[in-house]
């Protein structure tokens, strides 16, 4: 069984050293010094409960990934996309806090008046709900 904070801190922890910043929750403010970084969150989640008030839950669950590109930033943001990726497929249970967690879609988003750009993994996140 898992809560949802468990599940976003374990993901932060599993990409940490990846980033100069990971968080395991969307930042309203992001600073230079902070960048690249990675915040992960849930955007949705649907739970159906059995007879012993058991949740079992399918989520998902977004790792956004920001960067300050050097003019390639899809390039830039598939290498770190691609670190990410590794891991979580290196440990898609999350140590056994979680029954899987698999990549289900992405998607970009560039600023063309800048270098600035993020790339958002989403993920379905399969566990027995604590929440």
């Amino acid at each position: 069984m898992a809560t949802r904070q468990q599940i976003r801190a374990s993901i932060r922890t599993l990409i940490a050293g990846f980033f100069t910043s990971a968080f395991d929750y969307r930042p309203g403010q992001l600073f230079d010094d902070e960048l690249p970084c990675a915040s992960t969150y849930f955007e949705s989640g649907e739970s159906q409960r059995d007879f012993d008030d058991d949740a079992e839950t399918t989520a998902q669950l977004a790792i956004e990934i920001l960067a300050r590109t050097s003019g390639t930033p899809d390039t830039e943001l598939d290498a770190l996309a691609r670190q990410v990726e590794q891991a979580i497929r290196a440990d898609n249970t999350l140590g056994g806090l979680v029954d899987q967690v698999v990549r289900t879609g992405f998607q970009y988003d560039r600023d063309p008046e800048s270098l600035d750009a993020s790339l958002t993994l989403y993920f379905k996140v399969q566990y027995t709900d604590e929440d």
